[in-house]
């Protein structure tokens, strides 16, 4: 091949390096702006538009398709059908510049916005709906119908906006006005091709030239030794940052707005931190706060001067106000010269401006003026950044061997960067920093501060300002408002429903009761107002109590000091006083609060019946003194409820940082955090706070009256009868009846605790529905759904492109708007059609066309039918495929314009930007091999297979553009064309064609394979994918640019010059910029070079961000280096780039999580004033990027003011934009049921979520595919955090850190980008897992410290509930089932061994008296409320589709919402979001407890691969399965004793826990495939044992265990564990979790079991009454059996839990025996000795289990459900036993598994253990124990959920009918079975049948265990020596 032919690019045949773009080379002999005024596409040979028959200017309606009256063209008549060369225009009545009447006819000079020209004429069509005051950030109030803004367009109503300059630079723009018509072309060609910062070129105009401000740059490089690359690197990101401002502004503005924004205006933070650091004063927000009258005096600059806040503030501007403009240019020059070298350092906003300070101390200084020599190069990194890197890097890894490792401790004893930052906020801080001999470098004169800093003693200087205690304390910390309002309403309503628990007469208060009315005399009740206020009070207490333990807490984690301590001791004690006054009262209230009044008789039979009767006479006088101190009482009780109402409101309001402090000008530092950092909120409008207010009142108002009548209300039978129940004779052998007598109280406890939980669930409900409710009425409110009232979205689209996407306010419009807006529909359909989302057929039917016109053979524009035939249902023609990319794309496009945009600005003036995306080992570009080949043993199928399967008619148009190229290459003449159309029944064509439609090319020539490749590429998540979708941004702005400034195109020689080329080259680069950051660069595979090199070839302008070590030449040490490379880099002899920039790092700059690091060192290369945040499995389209500026404006900088923000006269300026969010749409929906699912919740939060987040003041940055204001957030501690492990969810904290600091944060609906989410079930629920680490890890942070208790109440909760409250939601969801099935089997006990009250009629007001009288349990409520709660449970889990549901209701219709969701319901979603609940669950709690949060390589590709049962099993066991098999265990004993339907939904959600991960699992029910699983389980259950195997049974326990002990630090340097190095957990932390939690539900079962034993052998009452000759009921007497007292339940617990473990201790210690003496001998002749010492030892535990489990039925006397729970008791209490021996007894693990294989073979010597051998045996001996029982239960789990799934392999087809479910796809695409040879057929089938006789014969013992209790003659011929049941009883 040519080296021409390796030049060009495959897969767009163009030359490399060839910058022009598509849709120009496509017509680059059409000059969109000659003699026609139009682009014409192709000429009439390429389209047939005989179709069309007329055109009309007004095409929006209908009848624009009929005729042609007012247009008039100028066409010459020509035959060819090619336009003209030249540039020479016609006549005056052309398209080009006469008028017409259409609805765009518009012939004025129209002003620039948002600096006017100065031309009396200009208007703003925006003015009439401008926003007045402040507001949202949107420039108008609502969307203005598109004629309304062309009527304003034609009226030419005046406006001049106010802050508006003069002019811009005459070179910032081509638009004409009435000064200047165009520009002289080659003074154009000199300023605008020839600098490189176009708008700072204009000497008349910049207060200083580039070279005087590079000199400024090269004096303070050498004053204080910068590198020079270093100093390139920032002055060339200045300078564009000048010019980007300077293009919408004067240059002097621009100089003054940009040292505004970073040195000294009122939201600079070097202003802040000098007003919080320097003077120690809180920054005014708005600059009328200046005039505050100030009571402190400030000494500054030791001056005996008394100044106020004011006083500071003038002297501050007065002093910017009269720097000269070198000066703030050499300031910003300083700053950034500082910050692009401080490498990670760049994380701590306030240190980077104590450093400039001090650097700028020391340059004014004299001793630096008079300086001679330059400072050596690198001196500042050397001496100044480096120590404080050393200092960071040795917190967090210590150095072994020569490599760094991870310390063993926890984030609050690691002194990170918030911890360093915050050292710099205050004075005392910055006192804080001192030498070796203890002396302060403050103490030290100004100027020689910036010297010493290389000998700060920072180890000694930094401590740490708040600890990240790994604890459950911090969700009642920060969120105690949240425990407030749920805790004590509940309180509330609990205690005024359960009216029984202080009025005896309770059955006779109730007016519906006919009981209290006799004669039509009311009866008389006493009074119960004392103490049901008194009770009801006492819940006040709840408030207090919780903020005591809140502050306690608190007092642990915020830096120990006496102002900290003397304030949270103050807020103690006021609580304390509060707590004392809420309960005190109540002894009193309650002891002196009976009615004296009334005589009170207790029944004989029942304590809780009484009979009260009024006093009379002189019994009345007589408590006449009791009376008074009843009333007394009353006042008292009715006094102290009312403070507890006060209290309650108070500290659910008061946001607790704030509470009990006087809220006087006092200085920041002196509270509990520095709220000019910390609690400097932005204030929310007017709309939007009252918007939150309605939100919250309706979520709080709707959630406590349903929560009152679902939840209080309707517990109150249940609570009434298991608090009245008076229980019978029990007892145990120990502990008597005192247990056994309360079980009805300890069953109401688990029962209101539950009940409690549901309280907290119904909050999240409500917030879900209210919040969707209001974003859906905001979207209709923005116009972004499709049943607005102006749904005709696609017939206004032209109109909307013409009046939103174009620059039309800053245009002299000489062409027809339908002309230009022509272009830019044209580009997006010629775009999506080089993307083969079109085919040639629908590009036809959607371009703008030229026909023939009426008049003199001209020919004219013609819209296509297009814009009206989608709302008119007349037409029936198909424009794309249908629910095809292409529609969803055109559609939202057309959707979107509907809304409010911001005015865009003309492309010369818009803001520069760049894309920043972090790579690390994300997919390039996908390889030949990748595709065409299945990835592993277990796929069955090729990537391009399943690609092809997924997008058919992509593949088609695909496969059709291939063809012609191939014909084209191989010289064909131009009638072959026609074979890409013929059809497909020629069978020559066919075969011909075969290669084509299978891989995509018949040559296997590069060109050719590289298309397939790109195809592939460009429909998964790669790079490629991303970067060439996010470079239509350089397309888009190249076509804005053309299309708005057609002078320009004159003016450089017309479409298709060189020159034009150049310039459009040229602004594309000016204002866009792509860097990727990749940190894996230097150490790419060969492959990943290629795809890299293939990257900067085909996009020249993208830049590249790489780490470059240096090695030492002695190899002991490395350099580290920040470089940049691009497309256009020197291409050297060995192959590589030469960097532009090449900047030495401190150090590593990785010491992190990785990708937060990865864009911190590539930050530096980011240019222009905005960044936006691209993740690497993102996708963009140029529709999309046509909306920049709209993005851009946003950010609300348009409008430049008038003065310099430091003059008196300049306006206060509001909180500024820091982010601006946008929509995400989840291209990987369509793949499968996980996909969409996935994708679902993706959007919903993008959309539906983050709508009223940022409306409200919620919204935080959640990284892609957000823009960043970069001088806010850069000054601020840059685009996220990164201390390993605590900021493992990056991006967030820097939303908060923002929000924080001030910044607003904004979201967009009107742009998207694409985005690629997780496919398979393990890589989605490792991405949940991620996430949910992230968040434990997000509950220790202070943010959420500062956010929980700052926060005003509306806000706090919209924080709340939008972020921790999601998972502590899902947490308390778990928590309430696993309490539900508790207390369900409580009262299964009771069900099984008290006297059940017969069914009555509740409705019946006497029904409660027979029930008193029988003195039998009542469990019809009980049975009730169980149905209750199962209703509430399973809407709590179904709740999550509601967001879905309504969100694609309003944006795209009621049928597709249906199908959706219907399609993910017959796919069994609701299963999988039972284990995304669990694993949420999981992950969070196990955070909390253990820590180990890490990052989580997903893996984003195909999940077509089928997983190993052994691979799913480890993976779910701890986060599912064997929770799931415990509550299984506990439902199957509640079934066996009391069944009930809704206990299905149980058995479906607990199930779920168990198989779904073998559900979704691809080819799961393939038989032979299903059986093989078995094999590889059975051998993963006995591999390990001889030799180390990383993927085994043993393994995965000591992962599980290692998670508690940690790994040998000792041994690390020398060997480090294949697993990665696990710290040991504190002890301290795992308390609760490990130890604590098992011991308390060992202890419920047991109390269980134990209340079961407690009757046994008595009879159970049958309910049979009589009725005696007068009527009377007897109820026969209950309890006459004696109640066995000489046996004990518990002993028989405990000895039945016990006796498996004991017995394999013994036996492990055999076998150890055995092995240590005879192993080393047996292990030389049988190589699998270990194993089989192993295997045969595991199964004898799983024997003996089976043997106990029979001792259990004996025992029981064959009471299954009774022995069944005891099993329970087993289970439980082992996990207790085992969890206590691992937490405190085993030490830390080996690196690897010496231990373990020294165990089972003997070999112990050569294993390097040396010393630690008998120790190692006693520590391997108490693992083996564990394993032994862990064994157990994996066997028989596994088996379990074996049999299981064994069904459904035996159903026809399951495979075609499974795989349609998880993948969705029809039958008719059903990927392929794999092939396989006749030799491996043949032993696959004798495997399976081996294997398969093996499974079921285990099925069939199976079965005969669990039925043998059932036969009864089996049983009865069982025997066991009486002897051995009395001694398990402990029956004497």
């Amino acid at each position: 091949m040519s080296n021409q032919d390796h030049n060009r690019d495959p897969y767009t045949g163009r030359m490399y390096g060839d910058e022009e773009e598509s849709y120009i080379h496509d017509y680059e002999d059409n000059d969109p702006y000659g003699v026609m005024g139009y682009e014409e596409y192709g000429g009439q040979e390429s389209f047939d538009a005989s179709y069309y028959d007329n055109a009309n200017d007004n095409y929006a309606e209908p009848a624009y398709y009929q005729s042609d009256v007012h247009d008039r063209s100028q066409y010459d008549s020509n035959p060819s059908g090619r336009r003209r060369r030249g540039n020479k225009r016609g006549g005056m009545d052309s398209d080009v510049e006469s008028m017409s009447d259409g609805a765009f006819s518009i012939r004025s000079s129209l002003v620039r916005t948002p600096a006017s020209h100065t031309s009396a004429a200009d208007i703003d069509i925006f003015g009439e709906y401008r926003t007045k005051g402040n507001n949202s950030g949107r420039y108008a109030n609502y969307a203005p119908s598109t004629d309304s803004l062309m009527n304003l367009i034609e009226n030419k109503k005046t406006y001049r906006p106010t802050g508006s300059v003069t002019s811009f630079s005459q070179s910032a723009s081509w638009v004409s006005n009435n000064d200047r018509s165009g520009m002289d072309f080659a003074q154009a060609e000199l300023i605008l091709n020839d600098s490189p910062y176009p708008s700072w070129s204009d000497p008349n105009q910049i207060p200083l030239s580039k070279e005087e401000i590079e000199d400024i740059f090269k004096d303070l490089t050498n004053k204080l030794g910068f590198q020079k690359d270093s100093m390139k690197n920032v002055y060339d990101m200045m300078m564009i940052m000048l010019d980007s401002r300077a293009s919408r502004m004067s240059p002097l503005m621009a100089l003054l707005t940009l040292h505004s924004d970073y040195i000294g205006g009122d939201h600079a933070n070097y202003r802040r931190w000098y007003f919080s650091a320097q003077l120690d004063h809180d920054t005014p927000a708005v600059r009328q706060a200046a005039n505050n009258k100030a009571t402190g005096e400030e000494q500054v600059d030791a001056v005996d001067e008394v100044d106020n806040l004011s006083s500071f503030v003038e002297n501050w501007r007065s002093n910017m106000n009269s720097l000269s403009q070198y000066d703030r240019a050499r300031q910003i020059a300083l700053y950034l010269l500082i910050w692009g070298e401080a490498g990670n350092i760049r994380f701590t906003g306030e240190l980077v401006a104590f450093l400039f300070k001090i650097a700028e101390d020391y340059y004014k200084s004299p001793a630096c003026q008079q300086k001679v020599e330059p400072e050596r190069e690198g001196y500042y990194l050397e001496c100044i950044i480096t120590p404080i890197y050393n200092f960071l890097r040795d917190e967090g890894y210590q150095l072994i061997n020569g490599k760094y490792f991870k310390r063993d401790q926890d984030h609050d004893t690691t002194i990170g960067y918030d911890d360093l930052n915050e050292t710099f906020w205050t004075p005392e801080g910055l006192r804080q920093l001192v030498f070796d001999d203890k002396s302060s470098l403050m103490d030290l004169p100004p100027e020689d501060r910036y010297h010493m800093m290389k000998d700060v003693n920072y180890k000694k200087s930094i401590r740490k300002t708040y600890k990240e205690k790994r604890s459950m304390g911090h969700l009642i910390t920060n969120f105690s408002r949240i425990w407030i309002l749920h805790v004590v309403v509940y309180w509330y309503y609990i205690v005024f429903v359960a009216d029984f628990l202080y009025d005896n007469q309770f059955e006779l208060r109730s007016s519906s009761n006919p009981s209290s009315v006799v004669k039509s005399v009311p009866v008389l009740l006493p009074d119960i107002a004392p103490r049901r206020f008194s009770l009801l009070a006492a819940g006040g207490g709840i408030a207090p109590f919780i903020a005591i333990v809140g502050a306690i807490f608190e007092l642990g984690y915020v830096r120990f000091n006496k102002n900290n301590f003397r304030i949270l001791m103050n807020r103690i004690m006021v609580l304390l006083i509060f707590l004392l006054v809420d309960v005190v009262p109540i002894f009193f209230c309650w002891n002196k609060g009976e009615d004296p009044t009334f005589s009170y008789v207790q029944s004989d039979e029942n304590k809780f019946v009484w009979t009260a009767t009024k006093l009379t006479g002189d019994d009345l006088a007589a408590v006449s003194s009791q009376y008074n101190t009843f009333r007394i009482a009353k006042i008292v009780a009715i006094i102290q409820f009312i403070f507890s109402i006060f209290v309650t409101v108070y500290l659910s309001i008061a946001a607790p940082g704030y509470s009990f402090q006087r809220q006087g000008k006092k200085r920041s530092s002196q509270g509990l955090v520095n709220r000019t950092f910390t609690a400097n909120f932005p204030p929310l409008s007017r709309s939007s706070r009252a918007t939150s207010f309605s939100l919250w009142f309706m979520i709080f108002m709707c959630k406590y009256i349903e929560s009152y009548f679902f939840l209080a209300r309707s517990f109150k039978d249940p609570f009434k009868w298991l608090y009245q129940y008076t229980s019978i004779n029990c007892n145990e052998k120990f502990i008597g009846s005192k247990l056994c007598s309360h079980q009805n109280y300890i069953t109401l406890g688990l029962m209101l605790l539950l009940d409690l939980l549901l309280f907290f669930l119904d909050t999240y409900l409500w917030y879900v529905i209210w919040n969707t409710v209001f974003s859906v009425g905001r979207s209709f409110y923005m116009g972004i759904s499709i049943w607005t009232p102006w749904r005709n979205i696609f017939s206004r689209l032209p109109k909307r492109i013409y009046t939103k996407i174009l620059a039309t306010a800053d245009m002299e419009v000489k062409y027809k708007p339908k002309v230009l807006c022509s272009q830019i529909w044209n580009a997006i359909i010629i775009s999506m059609y080089r993307e083969h989302l079109l085919s040639i057929e629908h590009v036809q039917k959607l371009l703008y066309q030229q026909v023939p016109s009426d008049e003199n053979g001209r020919r004219t524009l013609k819209p296509p039918t297009f814009f009206v035939a989608q709302d008119d249902a007349s037409f029936d023609q198909e424009f794309y495929p249908p629910h095809s990319e292409a529609e969803r794309r055109i559609s939202f496009f057309a959707q979107s314009l509907s809304t409010v945009l911001p005015e865009p600005i003309p492309v010369e003036n818009m803001p520069t930007f760049t894309v920043l995306t972090p790579h690390y080992g994300e997919k390039i570009l996908l390889s030949l091999r990748e595709i065409i080949r299945e990835s592993d043993r277990y796929s069955r199928v090729t990537v391009l297979e399943y690609l092809k399967a997924l997008q058919p008619d992509e593949w088609d148009n695909f496969v059709k553009d291939t063809k012609i190229l191939a014909e084209e290459s191989a010289g064909l003449d131009n009638n072959s064309t026609s074979r890409a159309f013929e059809e497909k029944g020629d069978t020559k064509v066919k075969a011909d064609d075969l290669p084509f439609y299978s891989v995509g090319f018949k040559s296997a020539s590069p060109e050719f394979t590289l298309r397939t490749r790109i195809w592939a590429s460009l429909r998964s998540q790669t790079l490629y994918r991303t970067i060439s979708g996010f470079m239509n941004y350089a397309k888009a702005i190249k076509l804005l640019y053309r299309v708005e400034n057609p002078e320009m195109v004159l003016l450089f020689g017309g479409n298709g010059s060189a020159k034009l080329e150049r310039e459009l080259e040229r602004m594309a680069n000016r204002k866009f910029r792509f860097v990727v950051a990749m940190q894996r660069f230097m150490k790419f595979t060969k492959e990943e070079h290629e795809a890299t090199d293939f990257l900067l070839r085909t996009y020249p302008s993208l830049q590249i961000a790489y780490l470059d070590e240096e090695q030492s030449p002695d190899g002991t040490s490395s350099k580290i280096y920040s470089c940049l490379v691009d497309g256009r880099s020197e291409i050297l002899e060995d192959g590589s780039r030469r960097p532009h920039y090449r900047i030495q790092l401190p150090g590593n700059p990785i010491l992190g999580d990785g990708k937060s690091d990865n864009q911190n060192h590539a930050s530096v290369f980011v240019r222009g004033e905005y960044v936006q945040m691209i993740d690497a499995n993102q996708d963009n389209y140029l529709e999309e990027c046509l909306k920049i500026r709209n993005v851009l404006g946003e950010f609300e900088e348009y409008n430049p003011p008038t003065v310099s923000p430091y003059s008196p006269a300049s306006e206060p300026q509001g909180p500024p934009v820091a982010i601006v969010g946008a929509r995400e749409y989840i291209f990987s929906e369509s793949v499968g049921v996980l996909g969409d699912v996935a994708a679902g919740k993706e959007a919903t939060f993008g959309t539906l979520t983050q709508r009223m987040m940022a409306e409200i003041g919620g919204r935080l940055h959640y990284g892609h595919p957000d823009f960043i204001n970069f001088v806010f957030m850069t000054t601020r501690g840059g685009f996220s955090k990164a201390q390993k492990g605590l900021h493992l969810n990056e991006d967030i904290y820097a939303g908060m850190n923002a929000f924080s600091r001030g910044g607003r944060i904004k979201h967009t609906e009107y742009i998207q980008c694409g985005k690629g989410r997780d496919l398979g079930f393990c890589s989605t629920l490792n991405f949940i897992t991620k996430i949910g680490t992230g968040m434990g890890e997000q509950m220790l942070s202070r943010e959420y410290y500062w956010l929980g208790c700052f926060l005003p109440l509306d806000r706090f909760l919209t924080f709340y509930y939008a972020h921790p409250g999601f998972h502590v939601n899902n947490l308390m969801i778990m928590a309430t089932v696993q309490i539900f099935m508790l207390s369900v089997m409580f009262v299964a006990t009771m069900n099984i061994t008290l006297n059940i009250c017969p069914h009555v009629d509740m409705n019946d007001p006497n029904y409660y008296k027979s029930i008193l009288a029988q003195n039998c349990f009542m469990l019809q409520p009980v049975s009730g409320w169980i149905n209750r709660t199962t209703l509430a449970i399973l809407v709590v889990l179904l709740i999550a589709f509601l967001p879905l549901f309504l969100q694609m209701l309003t944006e795209q219709g009621f049928v597709r919402a249906v199908t959706r969701l219907g399609k993910q319901f017959m796919s069994l979603s609701p299963i999988y979001e039972v284990q995304v609940t669990q694993v949420y669950a999981y992950s969070i709690s196990s955070n909390l407890s253990f820590g180990g949060a890490r990052y989580i390589g997903t893996g984003r590709g195909f999940a077509t691969s089928r997983l190993t049962f052994a691979t799913l099993y480890s993976r779910f066991s701890e986060a599912s399965i064997y929770l799931g098999a415990r509550l299984m265990m506990i439902l199957t004993f509640i079934t066996l004793t009391m069944w009930q339907w809704p206990l299905i939904y149980f058995w479906l959600s607990i199930a779920a826990l168990i198989i779904s991960p073998f559900i979704y699992n691809p080819h799961q029910f393939v038989r032979t495939d299903f059986i093989l699983d078995y094999r590889d389980w059975l051998r993963w259950l006995c591999a390990g044992n001889t030799t180390q195997e990383s993927n085994s049974w043993i393994s995965h326990c000591r992962l599980s265990r290692i998670r508690v002990t940690g790994y040998k630090r000792k041994r690390l340097g020398e060997r480090t564990p294949s697993t990665g190095y696990v710290p040991r957990a504190k002890k301290s932390v795992i308390v609760f979790s490990e130890i604590f939690m098992p011991i308390i539900s060992a202890v419920i079962v047991i109390v269980a079991y134990i209340f079961t034993c407690s009757r046994w052998g008595v009879p159970l009452y049958t309910g049979d009454t009589t009725t005696s000759s007068d009527g009377s009921v007897t109820y026969p007497t209950v309890d006459s059996d004696p109640v066995p007292d000489n046996q004990s339940s518990i002993f028989t617990a405990f000895v039945i839990s016990l006796i498996p473990v004991a017995i394999n201790a013994g036996m492990t210690f055999f076998f150890f025996a055995f092995a240590f003496f005879l192993g080393p001998l047996m292990s030389s002749c049988l190589p699998g000795f270990g194993k089989a010492m192993a295997t045969t030892c595991h199964l004898l535990s799983v024997l003996i289990q089976i043997v106990v489990y029979y001792l259990s039925c004996i025992v029981e006397g064959w009471d299954t459900s009774r022995a069944f729970l005891c099993m329970i008791v087993t289970v439980f209490v082992q996990r207790a036993f085992f969890s206590i021996l691992l937490s405190l007894l085993l030490t830390r693990e080996f690196g690897e598994d010496e231990t373990n294989i020294a165990w089972w073979t003997g070999r112990w010597y050569d294993k390097g253990m040396g010393a630690w051998v008998p120790t190692l045996i006693l520590r391997e001996w108490l693992c083996k124990i564990i394993e032994s029982s862990i064994f157990v239960c994996d066997f028989l789990v596994g088996h379990a959920i074996f049999f299981f799934l064994s069904v459904f392999t035996l159903i026809p087809w399951i495979d075609k009918w499974h795989s349609t479910m998880i993948f969705w796809l029809r039958p008719s695409r059903q990927i392929r079975p794999p092939i396989y040879s006749l030799k491996q057929r043949k032993q696959r089938s004798k495997v399976s049948l081996g294997y398969g006789i093996l499974l079921g014969f285990a099925f069939v013992i199976f079965v005969a265990l669990v039925t043998v209790p059932y036969v009864k003659p089996i049983t009865d011929s069982i025997s066991v020596p009486e002897t051995i049941v009395k001694l398990l009883r402990l029956n004497n």
